[in-house]
C-alpha cells in the first residue's frame, strides 16, 4: 500500500466512523489515492462534498486529505473544496481569512482563474461582515482579472455576479443588483441553487 500514513489513518478512521451511506466514499478515496488516479479522485471528492449529509466532514476532508495531493488537481476545484470547508467554519471572519490564504496559495501565473475565484469568495465573507469597502476593492480587481482572461470557467462568472449582486443589494443600488442577479441566473443551473438562494434571487 502506497498511502501516506497520516492520510491512510484519517481515511480508515472515517471508514469506521462515518454513517453507512458515506463510509464507502472513504474506501474509494483510499483506493484512488493509492493508485494516483487524481482526476477521478477529484471528481469523487466533488461528488462527496456536495452531499448535504457530508457537511460535517468537509473541513476534515480538506485539511487531512485534499491538502496532501492538491498539487495534482485543477486549482479551481481546489478553491471550491476549500470554500466548502470554509462554509462550515463557526466564524465568518475566520472563513474570510482562510479564503484569503487560499487566494495567496493559488496566485500563480497558471492558476489565475483559481486566484480570482478565491478572492471573490473571500470578498463574499467580507461582505457578510459588512466590510463594503474591501468587497468593492476586490470586485474591481477581479473584474479586471476576468476581463483579461482568454476564457473563463462559468463558476468564476457565477461567483463574480453573485458577489456583485449581494454587494449592490447591501448598498441599496437595486438597478445594479437586479442586473447582476440576472447575469448570475444566466450562467448557472437554477437547480443548483439552494431553496434559500432561489427565494433571494426571485
Amino acid at each position: 500500500m502506497d498511502v501516506d500514513s497520516k492520510v491512510g489513518a484519517y481515511l480508515q478512521t472515517q471508514q469506521r466512523e462515518a454513517p453507512a451511506e458515506l463510509a464507502h466514499f472513504f474506501t474509494e478515496f483510499e483506493d484512488l489515492y493509492e493508485r494516483k488516479i487524481w482526476h477521478q479522485l477529484t471528481k469523487l471528492v466533488e461528488t462527496f462534498i456536495n452531499i448535504p449529509e457530508a457537511a460535517p466532514f468537509r473541513i476534515g476532508i480538506y485539511n487531512e486529505f485534499v491538502r496532501d495531493w492538491q498539487k495534482y488537481m485543477n486549482k479551481v476545484k481546489l478553491v471550491l473544496f476549500a470554500l466548502a470547508a470554509a462554509r462550515q467554519f463557526d466564524s465568518i471572519s475566520a472563513a474570510a481569512e482562510f479564503m484569503e490564504k487560499i487566494a495567496k496559495e493559488v496566485d500563480q501565473p497558471e492558476s489565475q482563474e483559481a486566484h480570482a475565484l478565491a478572492l471573490l469568495e473571500s470578498a463574499h465573507f467580507r461582505l457578510l461582515l459588512n466590510d463594503l469597502d474591501s468587497t468593492r476593492d476586490t470586485l474591481e480587481k477581479c473584474q479586471r482579472m476576468v476581463e483579461s482572461f482568454a476564457t473563463v470557467d462559468p463558476v468564476i462568472y457565477a461567483s463574480f455576479y453573485r458577489v456583485c449582486a449581494d454587494y449592490y443589494k447591501a448598498k441599496a443600488s437595486f438597478g445594479q443588483y437586479y442586473k447582476n442577479a440576472l447575469l448570475l441566473l444566466a450562467c448557472i443551473d437554477i437547480q443548483e441553487l439552494t431553496v434559500e438562494d432561489r427565494v433571494q434571487r426571485a
